[in-house]
């Protein structure tokens, strides 16, 4: 599991470290040679490699400039840009050094760059701290950039891109590669222009334990993100005599005429993720259908559910379910709030319009334009602050909130955490009914365990099950029942 700190939240880190005696001047030497051994690794290797340096006027740009110190102790062939002149003291002492080498060093002039063209550019202009748009020397900097094509190492993030958000105003640099120095910041993650990041690497600091007693003495909770290795130890324990019985036990409220693919999949996915029984409630003519589907499924009509509805650990419903009257009477006679349970799609548009109490025990997991409806608001005000449109979610509704997409925020009212783990395989209709399979299923095995918890297993599951039917059938073909049946690959290896 990691730490995902705001711009603030990392500042306050370091404060409270150097208050503990680490010396700001070290901790730099600490990022540049962590970043520079990302960009090592990228290369394959630096030596004789022509790389350039663009510095920027304060720590980021220090960090840019010890990484231009170490790139010519390596043998590479080092130049350094300064898109401003350093200011912070630390800056300055590593340019002093730079220049004491007999390293390059140049200004950038947009209408005169007289640059030798390099193998490949370090970002070191801003960092996370920066927000608002870049100037237009400096605009014309990040053009110049991206015109050349060239593989580029951004330390810390991207510049031009905010820090809090990752919103972008008018342009950024374009990184192939992101070092997240101590930690992966909130903007790196929910960005809108993932594009502009490339992929992300954690650099470590070596900061003091002692330091992150700063956010529990401000009263803090910072984000989480699970990571495969996490996976296994979530997973509710199967002892060797267990029954099906004992493996939980899902009612499934979903599906309806040209939806029944929906509830099948919602139903193979409960099972996979290893549910010992699933009822499918359901209208009667789609019963042939799910048999079919899900032979494995216990198919029940509607009626005969509300009136003698089966023995069941975890409820889930909404998965193609249509949102008619009838749709919504089945469901708030079925729905008890003690019962762990899931609501998604049309449980969640229904209940935008219907009052229902909704129990601590409950997961809602609705993608941007389901939130829009429960929030009465735009799908774009969704997301541009995903983070509090889960918290708006559960304010209003309660339950633990899944505001599902290629970043999932996971919040119930007291934690906040994301999933980072996903594929672009995961983007087909059916993904959202997988999660929902899952989801009841964890709840059923543990009908006593906190619903963040399996809410986070859930989504790291699915993801991961995303990558490797990515990896199997490609990120255009994967099925989401190709990605169902990947669902134990992650606790097996690849």
């Amino acid at each position: 599991m990691q730490l995902i700190l705001s711009p603030a939240q990392m500042r306050a880190l370091e404060e409270r470290a150097f208050s503990l005696g680490v010396s700001p001047l070290l901790l730099m030497e600490e990022a540049a040679r962590g970043a520079f051994c990302v960009l090592e690794d990228k290369l394959g290797g630096a030596k004789g490699k022509s790389i350039l340096f663009l510095i920027g006027p304060g720590n980021n740009g220090g960090d840019g400039l010890a990484m231009a110190r170490l790139a010519r102790l390596a043998g590479a062939k080092a130049q350094v840009l300064l898109a401003e002149e350093p200011r912070s003291r630390e800056a300055v002492i590593n340019l002093g050094h730079a220049r004491a080498l007999g390293l390059p060093v140049a200004v950038w002039q947009p209408e005169n760059p007289r640059i030798d063209r390099p193998q490949a550019i370090v970002d070191a202009v801003f960092g996370t701290g920066f927000h608002g748009g870049l100037s237009a020397r400096l605009l014309a900097l990040a053009q110049w950039v991206n015109a050349c094509q060239l593989p580029v190492l951004a330390v810390d993030s991207p510049s031009g891109l905010e820090g809090t958000a990752g919103r972008v105003e008018n342009s950024a640099i374009k990184a192939t590669w992101t070092a997240a120095l101590g930690h992966v910041k909130t903007g790196l993650c929910l960005s809108p222009r993932p594009e502009l990041i490339g992929e992300v690497v954690p650099v470590p600091l070596g900061i003091p334990e002692a330091a992150y007693e700063v956010f529990e003495e401000a009263g803090e909770k910072p984000l989480t993100a699970l990571e495969e290795e996490d996976l296994a130890a979530l997973l509710p324990r199967r002892p060797a005599n267990l029954h099906k019985g004992q493996a939980g036990r899902v009612l499934l409220y979903a599906g309806s005429r040209g939806m029944a693919g929906a509830a099948a999949m919602a139903a193979k996915a409960a099972l996979r993720a290893g549910a010992g029984l699933v009822y499918i409630a359901c209208v009667p003519e789609i019963i042939p259908i799910l048999q079919t589907l899900v032979p494995n499924a216990i198919c029940l009509e509607i009626d005969q559910a509300l009136s003698s509805p089966p023995a069941h650990d975890a409820f889930a419903a909404g998965c193609g379910l249509g949102q008619g009257s009838e749709a919504w009477r089945s469901l708030s006679l079925l729905y008890q709030a003690d019962v762990p349970s899931v609501l998604d799609a049309d449980a969640l548009n229904l209940l935008a319009v219907q009052p229902l109490a909704i129990g601590n025990s409950t997961i809602l997991t609705p993608h941007p334009g389901e939130a829009a409806r429960l929030l009465g608001m735009s799908v774009p005000e969704v997301l541009h602050d995903p983070i509090a449109a889960a918290s708006a979610i559960h304010a209003r509704y309660g339950g633990t909130v899944v505001l599902k997409g290629a970043v999932s925020v996971i919040h119930d009212g007291v934690h906040t955490a994301l999933n980072l783990v996903g594929s672009p395989a995961l983007a087909k209709g059916g993904s959202g009914d997988a999660l929902t399979g899952i989801l009841a299923a964890l709840l059923a095995a543990s009908p006593g365990a906190a619903p963040f918890e399996a809410a986070r297993a859930a989504c790291l599951w699915l993801g991961l099950a995303g990558q490797q039917a990515q990896r199997r059938f490609g990120e255009r073909s994967a099925l989401t029942g190709e990605v169902i049946d990947c669902l134990p690959g992650p606790l097996h290896g690849h």
